[in-house]
């Protein structure tokens, strides 16, 4: 059966899956089984990663009875029975799970004060206010059906800007299988010792002679990381924290802890963050682009199943740790924002909470200068990177993978990647606490976040689009292809981060000094 939602303003239709119904089972002595028989694997279609995410996440499939259908419209507050939504695919391709969670957000003219019973009125139970944009709250339509019938209702509201479904979605990292393990980091110098070509690297040693990132923070968003690792521990910042899985209970919502304490684990996360930041000279594993940069973690999504909102207030609180933590210095956020998180067949819708989370990010983040957003681009082998609407947004930095001869690596492609940067066989700190290569878009845009904080440490007083200039006009041409005019290419972006390159471009923006007359 066909549904239709708002998703930025833009009616957008899904295919309802009628014979199946998601169950979540978090509760003690909650029994799904009394919903329905459950769906064999095979039967449902899903890609097995997807399915196994969800498994991970509490997610079980049956065969939707009277009592299934009740649950999404009348749950029990005590979370005795299982949360239940419904599962549609969407004009991607990609599964979600609707439940009767929205983004709303109401007049910006609206008195702040007056905002709660503006919702009430509507029927929507506030469960969060999101502070990263004006009157902006994840609610539970609890007068409608679901999450779908209430985005289209709501449409017509004056009073409602925006009312768009957080689909549960699997969002994974974007990392390929690792190939054959190489004990060099060529990426920061090729001497050709992985049998590579000798100078096909970011030319981080030239770099290192002027600064190594000291004073630029650099927040990264994954599913998990080993914080104690011993290459990444001394660089981590208090600022660091991690995104709780929902509630038992229906209507909750991810709860954000700061610290590292109690943080989830993961390996991905632990590489893209020593690709950023792992120390220099301590006699441990290798080093980062960036080996004295501060380093924000956090994490979102432990179980690689969640909503763009979640996904949302990380990239707000990476920018602005006020929108998650009362009282925290607003100053104190990070300059640079790298993620690697996303689906690998690269389409991608983008929802305008997570819209308008990067634009804060990039607007204001940095006392109003900007941070800088870099993304993973899809690893999928040439598709089209603008179906992936988070990465091609304007604010974002799409980065895809190149190897140890300078060529390209069957990544995305379009008129929206911006750069390329190592990602095939590097080397970095991985979540058993040890290291390993491994190959992913995921881990060359860390590589540029990094060679960005060496040029802002130069220049810390570049705005966050200043820096995005200098990444991009200081990129080498590699790949032997022709640029077009402004210099781009649907492979190459604008060629292949130079962190000495960059940080000589950042230095040459500083202003001239002033001379006392004597």
């Amino acid at each position: 059966m066909e549904r239709s939602y708002y998703q930025r303003g833009r009616l957008r239709t899904v295919e309802q899956i009628e014979d199946i119904a998601p169950v979540q089972s978090s509760g003690a002595g909650v029994r799904w089984e009394a919903l329905g028989p459950e769906v064999d694997d095979a039967a449902l279609g899903m890609p097995a990663d997807s399915l196994e995410a969800f498994h991970r996440a509490g997610w079980v499939f049956v065969r939707p009875t009277d009592s299934t259908a009740r649950l999404v419209a009348q749950p029990r507050a005590d979370g005795t029975v299982p949360s239940a939504g419904i599962l549609v695919r969407r004009q991607d391709g990609r599964y979600g799970i609707v439940t009767r969670r929205l983004v709303v957000q109401l007049q910006q003219e609206l008195p702040e004060e007056d905002a709660a019973a503006v919702l009430a009125e509507l029927d929507l139970d506030e469960v969060g206010r999101l502070r990263f944009a004006p009157n902006l709250f994840e609610v539970d339509a609890t007068a409608y059906p679901d999450a779908l019938d209430a985005s289209v209702a709501l449409h017509d509201d004056p009073r409602v800007s925006l009312a768009e479904p957080s689909f549960q979605e699997h969002i994974p990292g974007r990392a390929a299988p690792a190939d054959p393990r190489y004990r060099e980091q060529w990426q920061w110098s090729n001497t050709g010792q992985t049998g590579g070509t000798p100078g096909a690297d970011v030319a981080a040693e030239a770099s290192w002679e002027r600064t190594r990132g000291a004073g630029v923070r650099v927040a990264v968003i994954d599913n998990g990381f080993l914080a104690t690792h011993e290459d990444l521990r001394d660089g981590v910042l208090g600022t660091s924290g991690y995104f709780t899985a929902p509630g038992p209970e229906p209507g909750g919502r991810p709860r954000f802890v700061p610290g590292t304490a109690g943080m989830p684990s993961g390996d991905h996360g632990t590489f893209c963050a020593g690709m950023v930041g792992a120390r220099q000279g301590n006699d441990r594993g290798g080093s980062g682009a960036a080996p004295e940069c501060g380093l924000v973690l956090l994490a979102c999504l432990p179980d690689q199943v969640g909503d763009q909102t979640t996904l949302a207030r990380a990239v707000a609180c990476a920018a602005d740790p006020s929108s998650e933590v009362p009282g925290a210095d607003p100053g104190s956020g990070a300059d640079i924002l790298v993620c690697s998180l996303g689906p690998n067949d690269a389409a991608w819708e983008l929802a305008t909470v997570l819209d308008l989370a990067l634009a804060a990010a990039a607007g204001r983040g940095r006392s109003g200068t900007g941070t800088a957003v870099f993304w993973a681009a899809s690893n999928g082998r040439n598709v089209d990177v603008l179906e992936d609407e988070v990465v091609s947004h304007p604010d974002v930095i799409a980065v895809v993978r190149s190897t140890h001869h300078d060529l390209e690596d069957h990544a995305a492609r379009g008129p929206a990647v911006e750069l390329i940067a190592p990602g095939v066989d590097v080397l970095s700190t991985g979540g058993d606490g040890g290291y390993h290569t491994a190959t992913g878009t995921s881990f060359a845009a860390p590589c540029a976040a990094g060679c960005a904080a060496l040029a802002l440490a130069v220049n810390p007083g570049l705005t966050g689009a200043q820096l995005r200039a200098v990444l991009r006009e200081s990129a080498e041409k590699i790949g032997g292809v022709a640029y077009d005019d402004a210099g781009h290419d649907h492979d190459y972006g604008y060629g292949r981060v130079s962190a000495a390159a960059a940080v000589q471009a950042a230095a040459a923006l500083l202003p001239a000094p002033v001379r006392e007359m004597s």
